[in-house]
């Protein structure tokens, strides 16, 4: 056990700032403050602690939507002003509350949860970096009455080990009808370990239009990684970090690790369009939730209020969708890694002999997808009768790959030196489908359906899903049920079963994964809880294996997770809780943590005549022991490993949440615990947790 600093030691070794981000800080919070005087009645008075400090009525200013159900739906989605929660930034932690990853923001990663567990991308390079790429149905649209922008920059130190995170958002109307936005999100840190820097950049703009009859989404998106990848601290026993054998190696930058000049990069462009033609019309009278303000045709029945409406009795759509993908892997001054024992055998860390060109490693790969949806749909508006709407969809997908193969051979002054080759392919698929819904109403909706593959590669392919949803009054509170399940029989992507690079190739068949999934749960809001119980059955599981290859097993793989979200209030005090249970039939091919958590407490007042709202806690971060996955640069994956287990640490991060009318401003010690406890603090085999560092950042709404 390390012996604690006194709290004068512990404030003078913080790192500092250099006085430009200084400036910044005070400039900031100078202009918030002087801002926040103006309106204090009419702003804050009365406010309770979760709301929002200006309220944005849907039908009033502003609203926000994605598309879901195969693109044909909006589902509404709130605008986030809460103070709560604004510390915790990491992209990955806005789903999935408990992850492992490279011990700096941005990096690879995977999730400790079985419910938010997706290794299955048709480029699978993806597959640990799914978070910082944006698809179509992670876009919000709006229509906005006024401009809407939301600046946010967050910064950690040191400089020279910096963190930052700009985000800017800026959308507005033309009319009624016709929307444009963008939105731009740098993640960027340069990482407390020597070659750990990532860079993670997206870009999206769009457009909506929603006529009376005709609609239509445009995205184009460009998302990019680009990151250096040290391989991990050198050696294995993680000795360098739980027990330094000097000074200096106690210092984070000057602990050895395996790589300096290897990379992995990848970026990706997006164009998406989707379209809608309403067929037919009816009349009838519905909720009217989003009347405007000038609408004549209003009607009030019993302090209901109603609008005369004027719908298609079904729509037709059709959506575009072309995304390219390109993977570049790197190692430079490769010679220098390469080491040679006594019988003259090369070797280079991780990868050991498997190396063709011990001059350098230069893998890329390239990915093109273009999918066509057309879709008919049967709105439920229009059946009075069963109450269900229906609807059909026909797609098309064209996929083309461009890889390596193995190369030939020639010399050079007695030296056999490589010649790159590449080959490309291309599949085409084809899937019909089907979905009866029911969307509408206050307390029961429900859907159900499935796809079915009928030409192509995928030949065969079945996904059947349903969904059930209810919320109802009970006593004084609102409670509902939800259940959900889905059947896979899928066909590997081309890249499990085929590759060649510089360190590893595979050729495979592999048999048709077959995968049932159920889900079913409680949700009270009006008590913030909410339990679910979810499990998944693997048969044919394809799993990245012990050597980092590619495998399947026939063995019935089994595993069930138990989650509870539930927050508490005591007065000021507030605790925000999210923790799972969770079970494997099978440790050495599916590992899991028996449990994770992730707990926020904190005490939450207000200041200066209740304009400031102030929240000062901890969050803590935990999960029990067990063989996490390690990871492999050369292919971007997460596998098996049985070497050393890894958990039972918590981190702790002291914050301050502060609120000001539109501006939300955060300080934060990250890892504060660093000191106070064993140095066990890995994520994964070779990579520890960054040491405690400073962060603040500031996110700013304008709605004018």
């Amino acid at each position: 056990m390390c012996n604690m600093r006194s709290p004068k030691q512990f404030f003078l070794s913080l790192p500092t700032m250099s006085k430009k981000w200084i400036y910044i800080l005070f400039l900031l919070v100078i202009t918030v403050n002087v801002n926040g005087q103006r309106g204090v009645d009419t702003e804050r008075a009365g406010a309770e602690e979760e709301s929002k400090v200006l309220q944005v009525a849907p039908g009033d200013r502003l609203r926000s939507w994605r598309l879901v159900d195969g693109f044909t739906r909006a589902d509404s989605l709130s605008i986030d002003t809460a103070t709560a929660g604004v510390q915790q930034y990491n992209p990955i932690y806005k789903q999935s509350f408990s992850n492992i990853h490279l011990g700096n923001m941005g990096s690879a990663y995977t999730s400790n949860l079985l419910s938010f567990k997706k290794d299955f991308n048709e480029f699978i390079f993806l597959n640990s970096l799914y978070q910082y790429f944006d698809q179509p149905e992670d876009i919000k649209f709006y229509n906005s009455k006024v401009p809407y922008t939301n600046l946010t920059y967050i910064f950690g130190g040191p400089k020279r080990r910096s963190e930052e995170n700009v985000y800017v958002l800026f959308t507005q109307n033309v009319n009624k009808q016709l929307n444009l936005g963008f939105e731009y999100n740098l993640l960027s840190s340069v990482g407390s370990y020597s070659a750990q820097q990532t860079d993670n950049r997206t870009f999206n703009l769009w457009t909506s239009y929603n006529g009376p009859k005709y609609a239509i989404h445009g995205v184009f998106t460009y998302n990019k990684a680009d990151h250096y990848l040290n391989g991990g601290i050198e050696g294995d026993n993680h000795e360098l970090i739980l027990n330094p054998t000097s000074e200096e190696f106690k210092q984070a930058d000057n602990v050895p690790v395996k790589y300096t000049t290897q990379t992995n990069y990848v970026d990706n462009y997006q164009f998406f369009i989707t379209q809608q033609l309403g067929i037919g019309k009816i009349n009838l009278k519905r909720e009217a939730l989003l009347v405007p303000n000038d609408s004549a045709n209003v009607i009030a029945v019993k302090d209901e209020v109603y609008e005369e409406a004027q719908l298609p009795v079904s729509t037709a759509y059709h959506t575009l969708h072309i995304s390219s993908y390109k993977r570049a892997f790197k190692i430079s001054n490769l010679p220098s890694y390469i080491t040679t024992d006594g019988n003259g055998v090369s070797t280079l860390p991780l990868y050991g002999a498997n190396f063709f060109d011990a001059a350098k490693t230069a893998d890329t790969t390239r990915y093109t997808n273009i999918k066509n949806i057309f879709q008919l749909k049967f709105n439920e508006e229009a059946n009075s009768l069963l109450k269900f709407g229906l609807r059909a969809f026909l797609t098309n997908e064209v996929k083309h790959y461009k890889f390596e193969v193995e190369p030939v051979f020639t010399t050079v002054d007695d030296v056999q030196v490589p010649i790159y080759r590449s080959n490309d392919t291309t599949f085409v698929s084809t899937h019909i489908g089907a979905q009866i819904f029911k969307n509408l109403g206050q307390n029961f909706w429900w859907n159900m359906g499935g796809k079915l593959y009928v030409q192509g590669y995928k030949a065969g392919d079945i996904q059947l899903q349903g969904n059930v949803n209810t919320l109802y009054k009970v006593f004084k509170d609102t409670a509902g049920v939800f259940a959900r399940g889905q059947i896979d029989l899928r066909t590997a992507e081309f890249l499990q079963e085929n590759y060649f690079s510089n360190h590893f190739s595979w050729q495979h068949n592999f048999k048709q994964e077959k995968i049932i999934n159920i889900e079913a749960g409680l949700n009270i809001p009006t008590r913030n809880l909410k339990i679910a119980f979810e499990s998944k059955s693997f048969t044919d599981y394809i799993y990245w294996n012990y050597d980092a290859l590619p495998d399947q097993t026939s063995e019935l793989i089994n595993a069930f997770e138990i989650s509870l979200y539930k927050n508490f209030k005591f007065g000021p005090l507030h605790s925000r809780n999210k923790m799972a249970y969770q079970y494997s039939s099978s440790q050495n091919l599916y590992p899991l943590p028996d449990f994770a958590g992730l707990s926020s407490n904190y005490f939450n007042f207000y200041l200066a005549k209740r304009v400031l709202n102030v929240q000062i806690g901890v969050d803590v971060k935990y999960h029990t022991e067990y063989y996490t996955p390690a990871y492999m640069p050369a292919t971007g994956q997460f596998y098996l490993q049985n070497k050393i287990k890894i958990g039972n640490y918590p981190f702790f991060d002291a914050f301050v949440n502060l609120q000001l009318k539109r501006a939300r401003i955060f300080l934060k010690f990250d890892h504060v615990n660093q000191n106070l406890m064993e140095r066990n603090y890995f994520l994964t085999m070779g990579y520890p947790y960054s040491p405690m560092r400073f962060k603040w950042g500031v996110s700013w709404n304008f709605y004018d």
